[in-house]
């Protein structure tokens, strides 16, 4: 199968927008539009691609994704870094649409300039790249807008959330989270993003071959994962290394949450944690003390998503992870039940981890490859 390509056409007409107060700067007319290409690149272990629609052809309509601009070796905030109020945070928000992307417009129901309305993104068509500075382009999924007061300030919050309940597909396609990084030079004429999967992901095979017949497993059939970090409807933090360069820097922000040392780059940091004054980035390594809060308890229940294009496949996204203890996969169709340990303690990002548990009468049996 070949790579899906989105073109986000950035059709740059003669004039940028500078501020919520109307005014506009002329674009020379050397200047050219931008194009946005994106191709997702498949989990490791999988030879296709395998987001959004779970056959794994790519994006669905109606998917959104948030975009951050950073030049992060100036002081000065340059075209592109701001939205000048017309998002929180500045982010440029878009949806996929036939193909292509454009701006959310108020039916999706976000509240995306803080007026308390549900309103549209602003268009990337103010933006352009002529300044004699790098420009960083970070891009990610999100699926969810959290809004809340904090103090006197209207906090919204374009969030990637994970879902511990998948049998729905909607929401095992909001937890695979992707996320897209590309450093250009000045005056470049496009912008790809390569992006890439930052959760793990569990393909498993229910194989009830040895059972008689009369008892093999039905369709309601149940698969769950226990033993896992505990993040259901949590806001999932991906690292950005320019993130400190930020020319805005707002309560509960992305500055303040994803910020890290080179080496986290593009890496899982953990989940978003918000407090009355402040956000914070908690880790998922480990089984932590329960009067602890470094890092996310493993008590979190995962439930599996039924591949409506096969039989007896089930799927789930899972965060990268380090567990203390095996986590324990529980079949459950009618009044039958069926336990299995997974062998199984480390998850890592973008790998895919092909699974087939054997449902025999007497010796239940699992195994991974």
């Amino acid at each position: 199968m070949k790579p899906l390509s989105h073109i986000l056409m950035l059709m740059l007409a003669g004039t940028v927008l500078c501020g919520c107060s109307g005014n506009e700067v002329a674009v020379p007319a050397e200047d050219k539009p931008v194009l946005f290409t994106g191709t997702i690149k498949p989990f490791e272990g999988e030879d296709i691609q395998s987001r959004v629609n779970v056959e794994g052809t790519g994006f669905t309509d109606g998917d959104f994704i948030r975009i951050k601009v950073i030049c992060p070796y100036v002081t000065s905030s340059e075209y592109g870094e701001q939205t000048y109020g017309a998002s929180y945070d500045s982010f440029w928000l878009l949806k996929s649409n036939r193909g292509s992307w454009g701006t959310l417009s108020a039916s999706d129901g976000c509240d995306i300039n803080g007026d308390y309305l549900d309103s549209g993104s602003q268009p990337m068509s103010s933006l352009y790249l002529s300044q004699q500075t790098p420009y960083v382009f970070t891009a990610q999924t999100w699926s969810v807008e959290r809004k809340f007061v904090a103090g006197s300030n209207l906090v919204l919050l374009y969030s990637p959330i994970f879902h511990a309940d998948q049998s729905r597909e909607a929401n095992y396609r909001a937890s695979d989270l992707l996320w897209a990084q590309s450093y250009l030079q000045t005056g470049s004429e496009s912008v790809h993003f390569d992006f890439y999967h930052k959760m793990a992901a569990l393909k498993i095979t229910i194989d009830d071959s040895a059972l008689p017949e009369g008892e093999k497993l039905s369709d309601d059939a149940i698969l769950s994962l226990s033993g896992m970090p505990g993040i259901d409807h949590a806001e999932v933090i991906v690292g950005d290394y320019y993130a400190a360069k930020s020319k805005t820097d707002v309560a509960f922000g992305y500055k303040q949450k994803n910020k890290c040392t080179k080496d986290n780059n593009g890496k899982v940091l953990g989940v978003a944690v918000n407090t009355d004054s402040y956000a914070y980035t908690m880790p998922m390594t480990g089984n932590p003390n329960p009067d602890s809060r470094s890092c996310v308890p493993n008590d979190g229940t995962y439930t599996a998503y039924k591949d409506k294009a096969a039989t007896k496949l089930y799927r789930l996204i899972v965060p990268p992870c380090v567990l203390e203890n095996e986590p324990v996969f529980h079949l459950l169709d009618g009044d039958r039940r069926w336990t299995y340990e997974l062998n199984q303690l480390n998850f890592e990002q973008g790998n895919l981890y092909k699974i087939t548990i054997n449902v025999v009468p007497d010796s239940p049996s699992i195994s991974t490859e």
